[in-house]
């Protein structure tokens, strides 16, 4: 079961950082233009995306947080797994209840940001924290 659920982690976040990576070279998906992008991914107002270079050092980011679930059920680390994943969860858990906070809400209120945060990005975050945080759990009581 630890299997499963560190491959959908991984799995997860993986999509995450490929699609940031496709949008460092100029994708546009799933919108229609880069203002459109801009609106639904950041929501702060802007109308471009950021520079490239941000967007893949955001997905390199990703994708050694997605990796880490894989190294640590093949036991491939040597980083101590529960305070090194409860602490990755605790960033996400942290970024999807920023999210529901008044002052986050304010300062991203651009739509359809404003929405599919609250709907997708946050409870999206959340659950991907909690995952990680029970990755490191289970090897916390071992």
């Amino acid at each position: 079961m630890r299997e499963l659920g560190a491959l959908v982690l991984s799995a997860a976040v993986f999509a995450l950082s490929f699609l940031l990576f496709q949008w460092s070279r100029g994708s546009h998906w799933p919108e229609a233009s880069e203002e459109a992008l801009a609106r639904a991914v950041i929501g702060d107002g802007r109308r471009q995306m950021p520079r490239p270079i941000a967007c893949i050092a955001a997905s390199a980011v990703l994708a050694l947080v997605a990796l880490w679930p894989l190294c640590v059920v093949m036991g491939l680390t040597d980083l101590p797994v529960p305070q090194t994943s409860v602490t990755i969860g605790g960033v996400l858990v942290g970024r999807g209840m920023a999210g529901f906070v008044p002052r986050w809400r304010a300062l991203f209120c651009d739509e359809p940001f404003a929405t599919r945060d609250k709907r997708y990005y946050s409870p999206l975050c959340i659950v991907l924290g909690l995952g990680y945080a029970a990755l490191g759990a289970v090897d916390f009581a071992a």
